[in-house]
């Protein structure tokens, strides 16, 4: 009998939990996904432009797409369903939205270009929204009532506070965490850019982009609970950026994208391009609730974004296609 390789997967993450120690002393486990078909393709086609977050429920799979300023609503098994928004500053309207979220049925929207968050429903009708001060890029929330927006600083104006949570009235609860700032406006812009993830108990993740192994769980209330310090076993690989001015700095992205699912961080880790560069890739570390890298998982092409939901991986490749992949047995 063939051994379910997801089920041995969530054993090798829920172990780490006890001891961190036999993990540092050996390497992490590899698996390797293979692609799982797709569901009924529409007719047409659905095109996605620039698909930048997903989000999961029980319904399916929720890709917002910037360039096309709406929603695209997938089964789990990867057929399309439905789609909802178009470009414009009314309710249920975009312009250049950043970030997606879903909680009990209510879909929230980062509107980056209309510096708002909205609120609709799962067939994207307006249920509330409020504006903000700043252009936001990523949102989560912890309760209908505490809506925690990500900001994206880029320092011209000296260190700004990257976490902000809201009420569903727009007011203000708690900021927190200071961005990072060289005051080189070009550079800051990508160090301070981060991941918000929620995790189990009303608490969430807060993950970095480049420079930093250090993930921190937060609860509700915008206070640092834990720092933890992830595996050396996911190097930091360093480019060379032009910054401001024409300068060159180093930067060290740490991942690309990333995902939770239970207590088990997905990051996805940047490769090499052919030109040097880093970019999407198609490895994926997973990290235990101590920062153990628990496996590697290998897909079978790369991908810029990722959704997890026991052993299926959701995917977003090069070509801006869905595509699902399984750790499990055929």
């Amino acid at each position: 009998m063939k051994k379910n390789k997801a089920i041995a997967l969530m054993l090798l993450i829920l172990g780490c939990s006890a001891s961190m120690d036999v993990f540092s002393q050996s390497s992490p486990a590899r698996w390797t996904a293979r692609e799982i078909k797709s569901g009924p393709v529409s007719s047409p086609p659905v095109e996605l432009y620039r698909p930048v977050e997903l989000a999961l429920d029980e319904d399916g799979l929720f890709v917002l797409d910037m360039d096309d300023n709406d929603i695209k609503v997938f089964s789990r098994a990867g057929a399309f369903r439905y789609m909802f928004g178009r470009k414009g500053q009314g309710p249920g309207e975009f312009h250049r939205p950043s970030g997606l979220d879903i909680l009990d049925g209510r879909v929230y929207v980062a509107d980056a270009g209309n510096r708002r968050i909205q609120v609709l429903d799962k067939k994207g009708a307006y249920l509330a929204g409020f504006k903000v001060l700043f252009s936001p890029y990523r949102v989560l929330a912890l309760e209908e009532d505490r809506i925690v927006v990500l900001g994206l600083p880029s320092s011209r104006s000296g260190p700004e506070k990257l976490l902000h949570c809201f009420n569903s009235r727009g007011e203000i609860l708690w900021e927190a965490v200071e961005s990072f700032d060289s005051g080189d406006s070009v550079y800051d812009l990508m160090r301070n850019r981060m991941f918000i993830r929620r995790a189990p108990g009303g608490e969430f993740f807060l993950v970095p982009g480049a420079d930093d192994r250090i993930v921190r769980r937060m609860n509700a209330a915008g206070f640092l609970l834990e720092e933890i310090k992830v595996d050396a076993s996911c190097p930091l690989k360093e480019i060379t950026i032009t910054a401001r001015g024409g300068r060159k700095r180093t930067l060290r992205p740490f991942c690309w994208n990333c995902a939770l699912d239970g207590e088990a961080l997905y990051l996805l880790i940047p490769e090499r391009t052919e030109d040097g560069d880093l970019g999407p890739g198609r490895t994926i570390a997973v990290i235990g609730r101590r920062g153990a890298n628990t496996a590697l998982i290998d897909l079978p092409a790369k991908v810029s974004r990722i959704a997890v939901a026991g052993p299926t991986i959701f995917g977003i490749d090069l070509d801006s296609r869905l595509r699902l992949f399984t750790t499990g047995s055929e």
